[in-house]
């Protein structure tokens, strides 16, 4: 091994993990445990005693883990695991190879780990008692971030996780294997599953968003449609009114003219506020009588309703010559 070791770089780290030939315990295809689960740090007080005290610990978490996993899987590389770290050092000579990672709640991070036969046979002799993985990692939150290699070494600086061994290290069984497929079918299943459902989910929320303008549009139209209405029927109303306003000021004037008024200025004054129809019944009923027809069959005179009386008021002609003009019709 050189004597003058590089530096490394200030978010790398390596612990030192306790192994054993014995993995009792472990998830199925697993014989080495990498990460503890949660914050952690080493027994030297990193990773604040590289970080100045910003980073007091590690972190792993299922987020992580997986973001671990998917890089491991999309090298299509297995991890070298190799003597003390040396090949940070040029010495890249390996003591087995990593195949497979795993995840487990609440525990961490496991691999399944082929074995040379020298370190198969030096860690069944305890010749290396423990396992150091050389990672970087984040150094804003020491979240591990990559898994660069993992070591056999004798010197402890995380020693409390459970050991990394040689039980487990054959392959899974053909019914083991069946039944991680089976399950790495079911999760892209229901993966797929889940990604249609959010894309349904999108799709209707757009086109109830859709349906929400739309209806806000005809709210809007109905409402201006309804304020045209309403202005035209105000408008009429009080068309209406002003033409039945006129008619009554018509009929009082023309029943306080002529020769003979109907009613006196106080009776107008009483009877300017009376509906129409009130008010023709009241001057209807004021009219004088007709007289018998002579002998030709001409009334001696004829009498005038309140709308011909409004008609005298408005051509400006007395009711005696409109009487007069009237009888010369008949």
């Amino acid at each position: 091994m050189p004597q003058n070791k590089p530096a490394l770089p200030a978010n790398a780290a390596a612990l030192v993990l306790a192994l054993d030939a014995d993995t009792t315990g472990y998830p199925a295809g697993c014989n080495a445990h990498l990460f503890p689960d949660g914050v952690f740090r080493a027994d030297d007080g990193r990773p604040a005693s590289v970080t100045g005290g910003e980073i007091r610990d590690w972190r792993m978490d299922a987020a992580i883990a997986a973001a671990l996993i998917a890089r491991f899987n999309a090298s299509g590389k297995p991890i070298l695991y190799d003597y003390e770290h040396r090949s940070c050092y040029g010495d890249s000579r390996a003591a087995g190879w990593i195949d497979r990672l795993t995840y487990v709640p609440g525990q961490g991070l496991y691999a399944h780990v082929d074995w040379t036969p020298k370190a198969s046979e030096a860690i069944a002799k305890k010749e290396y008692r423990y396992s150091s993985p050389y990672f970087y990692f984040d150094p804003a939150n020491g979240a591990i971030k990559q898994l660069i290699s993992v070591a056999l070494t004798n010197n402890p600086a995380l020693s409390d996780l459970g050991a990394v061994g040689l039980k487990r290290d054959t392959p899974l069984s053909p019914t083991a294997q069946e039944a991680e497929m089976a399950d790495e079918k079911q999760v892209a299943a229901l993966t797929a599953e889940r990604d249609g459902l959010k894309t349904n989910m999108a799709a209707l929320t757009a086109e109830r968003d859709t349906l929400k303008t739309e209806v806000a549009a005809l709210t809007a139209e109905r409402d201006s449609f309804k304020a045209k209405m309403d202005a035209a029927e105000a408008e009429k109303a009080a068309a209406a009114l002003a033409a039945e306003q006129k008619t009554k000021d018509d009929l009082l004037t023309a029943a306080c003219g002529g020769d003979k008024p109907l009613i006196t200025p106080a009776e107008r004054e009483a009877m300017k506020d009376l509906p129409l129809s009130a008010l023709t019944r009241i001057l209807d009923a004021k009219k004088p009588v007709p007289l018998t027809r002579q002998a030709d069959g001409k009334d001696t005179h004829a009498v005038l309703t309140a709308e011909e009386l409004a008609m005298c008021s408005r051509m400006g002609v007395s009711a005696d010559d409109f009487v007069k003009a009237k009888a010369a019709r008949a």
